[in-house]
């Protein structure tokens, strides 16, 4: 296994954040046992999710929880000023009648000591303090869901780019070793009147006379055309093939065709014309 191409797939990032499938999840454990580079790089990773949040964490307004408390005082003030009426006695409040000793029967009872009633917290006050938690948990949940979502938009964008980017070198890997090849020949087409600007590459191969085509930067084409490649022989364009537009501007294998002087491409009706439409000519060149 190619290490590096393994850590920089995006799959730790996906196992940090907790998008890895199971698959995924067990493979990267197993990996990680024997490699100290993926265990190294999953710990980066996590550090940098934890800074990411960290960096983007968003406080609850500062009035909330001073607007809560000041609720929960008035509502305490209220009952400790009720009146007398409605109030429960204490024990200690209720008087206390001592017996009279007699000679036949002289019992001693004890003072009662005051009986307290224990502090208890207001049931208003643990609701009250039980709907900040709330409030702070389930607000801390959407605002992680919120960053989960926005860092799996982020991940997949960059991992978009990077297949971008590692088609667009495979593409200029593949150019460079036809035209470095002492056995192909590199002939440039370059854009006609009516198209200035435009070019486009054809590689064809002195042996099998196997030609290659490469669109540079011609516009895309409409819908239900195609570009057709056309091979100058004796004067007389011969059919070389049609650009696939799915190719992604990747060197495309087209028709061998031997005895060529030149080459054309022409925009004709998707399937291809069996004779090149002069006046929709984009680009030509001699061999």
């Amino acid at each position: 296994m190619d290490i590096q191409s393994y850590i920089s797939s995006g799959i730790i990032e996906a196992y940090v954040m907790g998008l890895a499938t199971e698959e995924e999840i067990q493979i990267l454990e197993c990996v990680q046992k024997n490699s100290a580079a993926v265990k190294q790089a999953i710990m980066e990773a996590q550090e940098t999710l934890a800074g990411f949040a960290e960096q983007e964490a968003i406080a609850p307004p500062t009035h909330l929880k001073a607007a809560i408390w000041a609720k929960i005082q008035e509502e305490e003030e209220r009952e400790e000023t009720a009146a007398p009426e409605n109030k429960i006695p204490l024990i200690a409040e209720i008087p206390v009648v001592e017996p009279t000793p007699t000679r036949e029967n002289t019992v001693f009872v004890p003072n009662h000591a005051p009986v307290q009633r224990a502090n208890k917290v207001p049931f208003k006050t643990i609701a009250a303090a039980a709907s900040i938690l709330f409030i702070v948990s389930a607000g801390g949940l959407v605002y992680l869901n919120q960053e989960q979502q926005k860092t799996q938009k982020q991940l997949t964008a960059l991992q978009q780019e990077q297949q971008q980017s590692q088609l667009a070198y495979n593409n200029l890997q593949k150019k460079w070793d036809m035209s470095s090849n002492p056995e192909m020949k590199t002939i440039a087409l370059t854009g006609v009147e009516k198209h200035p600007g435009m070019k486009a590459m054809v590689y064809l191969d002195h042996k099998t006379n196997q030609a290659y085509l490469s669109v540079e930067n011609l516009p895309p084409a409409p819908k239900d055309q195609q570009y057709q490649l056309w091979a100058i022989v004796d004067g007389k364009p011969v059919d070389a093939g049609m650009y696939d537009p799915r190719s992604d501007g990747s060197v495309q294998k087209m028709y061998a065709v031997a005895n060529a002087q030149a080459f054309a491409i022409t925009l004709e009706k998707s399937g291809g014309s069996p004779s090149p439409t002069m006046e929709n000519m984009y680009v030509m060149g001699k061999i």
